[in-house]
Order: structure tokens, then sequence, then C-alpha cells
């Protein structure tokens, strides 16, 4: 892992094994890079982790699950997508 500044931020460079940011409460989201994208895990602080693909074509995150993705749905949003 390569871990630099720019413009303020810190900007970390082939970070493949993952980067945990953890909350006071225990819930956290794990980032982890690929070839052309990012990994995501969703992780509320009792553990189940729920892992999303980022699809830097459609700037769309998906589900690692089938037939799942972060988008609202009527149950989701309350009303229609």
């Amino acid at each position: 892992m390569k871990i630099g500044i720019k413009d303020g931020e810190i900007v970390l460079r082939e970070a493949y094994s993952g980067v945990l940011m953890e909350t006071n409460e225990g819930n956290a989201i794990g980032i982890c890079m690929r070839d052309d994208t990012f990994e995501i895990n969703v992780l509320p602080k009792d553990r189940t982790g729920h892992w999303h693909r980022v699809d830097m074509q459609k700037s769309k995150i998906v589900s690692m699950a089938a037939n799942q993705s972060l988008e609202p749905t009527n149950k989701d949003s309350g009303g229609s997508v």
C-alpha cells in the first residue's frame, strides 16, 4: 500500500488488502482495490457483512450477492423508482 496526500486528502494506492473505516459505535465500511474497480464491505456493528462491487463504467454500486444492488426500490424509498 502506498500512502500520500493530495489537495489535503489522504490518497491510498495499491490498497489490495483493504482499508477499514469504523465509527465509535462499531459500524464499519471496508474498501479494497481490484485491477480496475473497488469492492466495498458494509459492516454493521454485528459484523454481518454485505459485499458490493463498483461498476466504474455505469457509476453504480452492485451487490456481489445475486440480484441485489444499492439502488432504491419501491419498498426502500416509499414510492416508485
